[in-house]
């Protein structure tokens, strides 16, 4: 009996022996379709970061037209649906499934309750988006999305965060009521502070640079988890030297913090690759000698002030600011166990209601989710977000060291933004999040289920 499927051997050209079995070529019409979905998904990402500047910049006064643009990522994501499946569910994504679908259950039970306290169309249409359409989505994609090069989609995000970086440089020098420093909402006002403005980048608002911050710091420590030469090596530092950029830009203290975090956290995934750890280091110093004679350090010392200004003039402490949203919570579920309305905790809800966009009771994440969907909503939410942790540990079964460090990278990022970085309220992490699971689970997280199908091909092993 054959037992590799699909396989041929070949005979050595040098020796005339059999050599390794290999795979025999696909169809054309398969190669294209899979392709395809790629090209749908890297597609999906690129408008994430832009789509910000289109309604800025493009269509200042669009009307319909932005809030299409506002969607435009969502609906190029769920295009994939439309494509056939080219692998079979794997053992992470039933991990992860058997905590999505109760998860969204217990929160669709919460949003119920919720309802009868209040309702806002408009902000529950967003935040069923990103408490269940998008996940829903990401787990549906997975398998038309196998064996996507992981190396394409960090690649490409570096791109867009070099791009943000330097444009948000540009921003921070030019003054507030140039056109480059205009909102997608012109009735905001521009944050301005001594040592110049806090940049957008292409985001639509202030909040979107720090979140690519984050981003470029993971896309950072993928490439380098997954690189084949010294050049993708240095491509992954070009790319945390932008996203720390990035978040100076944006004069946020958050994004700093949490790249410095998910950076130590990822090198322990090395402690028994410690040649790939040295040949990463070199390619760092490269970079940042690369960095002095671009003239980068004043740039960078000039945004470190006005981070440093923004910190002193703040009346918060740090403490406040990384775990005041825990404190908020119980004061959430104390005022309102089973919400407060549904809907009424977003911005874009609140600017339907009232006409001016705004916070209703909280700034933090966890506090609102809360006055949206009570504990019950709060609980699916958590079971959900384990269940994104616990599917990129399976997905380590089997999987090479440098897959398993950009699993961890990947938990790492994913973590920081289910439990910080406001996924639920702000629809450009949101679209990062889960674009990105899907992508690590389709690009690495299929080693165990590759591994299971040839030991049922086998059953002698």
């Amino acid at each position: 009996m054959n037992l590799e499927r699909n396989k041929i051997s070949e005979p050595d050209e040098a020796t005339g022996r059999r050599g390794r079995p290999v795979q025999t070529r696909r169809e054309p019409l398969a190669d294209e379709k899979i392709k395809l979905a790629w090209l749908v998904l890297l597609t999906a990402l690129a408008m994430t970061v832009l789509e910000g500047a289109f309604r800025k910049w493009v269509f200042p006064q669009g009307g319909a037209v932005k809030y299409l643009l506002y969607f435009s990522k969502d609906i190029i994501f769920a295009t994939i649906l439309f494509l056939p499946k080219r692998s079979q569910p794997s053992l992470a994504l039933e991990s992860f499934s058997n905590c999505l679908l109760p998860g969204c259950v217990l929160i669709g039970l919460g949003a119920i309750a919720s309802c009868q306290h209040g309702f806002n169309p408009v902000g529950s249409i967003l935040t069923i988006r990103a408490l269940i359409v998008l996940p829903v989505i990401a787990w549906l994609v997975v398998p038309r999305l196998a064996g996507l090069p992981l190396r394409w989609v960090a690649g490409l995000l570096t791109v867009f965060v070099l791009l943000n970086f330097a444009l948000g440089m540009e921003q921070n020098r030019l003054p507030k009521d140039h056109w480059l420093n205009h909102y997608a909402d012109a009735e905001m006002e521009v944050v301005e502070l001594e040592s110049g403005v806090r940049a957008t980048g292409t985001f639509a608002y202030i909040a979107g640079l720090g979140v690519i911050s984050t981003v470029g710091i993971w896309a950072g420590l993928a490439l380098m988890s997954v690189a084949r030469s010294q050049w993708q090596r240095l491509w992954g530092w070009v790319a945390l030297v932008a996203g720390f950029g990035c978040g100076l830009a944006s004069i946020s203290r958050a994004p700093i913090v949490i790249a410095a975090a998910m950076v130590a956290g990822w090198l322990v995934s090395f402690r028994d690759s410690v040649s790939l750890l040295i040949r990463g280091l070199v390619m760092g110093l490269v970079c940042l000698g690369l960095a002095f004679v671009l003239g980068l350090a004043p740039a960078f010392s000039h945004l470190w002030q006005g981070l440093e200004e923004r910190a002193n003039q703040g009346s918060d402490s740090f403490n406040q600011r990384a775990f005041g949203s825990f404190g908020e919570t119980l004061v959430a579920l104390q005022a309102a166990p089973f919400g407060n309305g549904f809907g009424t905790e977003q911005i874009g809800g609140q600017y339907y209601a009232t006409g001016a966009a705004g916070f209703n009771h909280f700034e933090s994440t966890l506090p609102r989710l809360v006055m949206e969907t009570g504990l019950l909503g709060l609980i699916g939410y958590f079971v959900v977000a384990a269940g994104v942790i616990m599917a990129l540990q399976t997905a380590k079964l089997g999987a090479s060291p440098g897959a398993k460090s950009a699993l961890l990278a990947t938990q790492l990022f994913l973590g920081v933004m289910l439990s910080m970085g406001g996924v639920i309220f702000n629809h450009t992490a949101a679209d990062f999040v889960w674009i990105i699971f899907a992508a690590v689970l389709a690009g690495v997280g299929n080693g165990e289920s590759r591994n299971l199908e040839s030991r049922k091909q086998r059953p002698d092993l």
